[in-house]
């Protein structure tokens, strides 16, 4: 049997304890395989403006219906009487009539809230809030929309003049592409 030195042996020691410690964490850390993982919804945003009480973004667990959103905020009564519900990303902006009028949430609460802009809907003025993209390039992305029809995927923004791969790989965390 061959003989150590104390220091072989507190090396080999040092070298078992860190490969235990390694696979205790891993073990530990909760890492599922990927067919394992499931995605948490998202939640349904909408904006109310105007003559409510309390306007802001609200989240809802599904999409709510304009009656649900006006109590929320704190609306003028009478309540709409609309039992169509609203997609993610409207904006409901209400005068001092009581009267309404529903739109798209701007790009700038939009990035702030941590959510993607769709290029195929999105106006110059909210390409134009993305980081890098400035009114030239914002009129080429629409021009290109526009002669060629929505965009399929993100990486269909590489035809468009001026955004090469690295101008994408930044903007891509910011985008979406919503069914045409």
């Amino acid at each position: 049997m061959p003989s150590f030195s104390r220091a072989q042996l507190s090396i080999l020691l040092l070298v078992a304890a860190l490969l235990f410690s390694l696979y205790a964490w891993r073990g530990h850390t909760g890492w599922l395989p990927v067919a394992g993982r499931v995605a948490e919804p998202q939640p349904v945003v909408v904006e109310i403006t105007g003559a409510v009480a309390h306007p802001g973004v609200y989240a809802f667990p599904a999409p709510p219906t304009l009656p649900a959103v006006w109590r929320q905020a704190g609306g003028p009564e009478p309540l709409p009487t609309s039992d169509k519900t609203l997609p993610s990303e409207t904006r409901v902006e209400v005068s001092e009539g009581g009267a309404y009028c529903l739109g798209h949430m701007s790009a700038e609460r939009l990035l702030t809230l941590g959510l993607a802009l769709d290029v195929n809907t999105a106006t110059a003025e909210d390409l134009e809030a993305l980081p890098g993209v400035g009114p030239v390039m914002a009129q080429r992305i629409i021009e290109y929309r526009q002669s060629r029809g929505p965009f399929q995927k993100i990486d269909d923004l590489l035809s468009v003049h001026g955004i090469g791969r690295k101008k994408l790989a930044h903007l891509a965390p910011l985008i979406t592409v919503a069914s045409p």
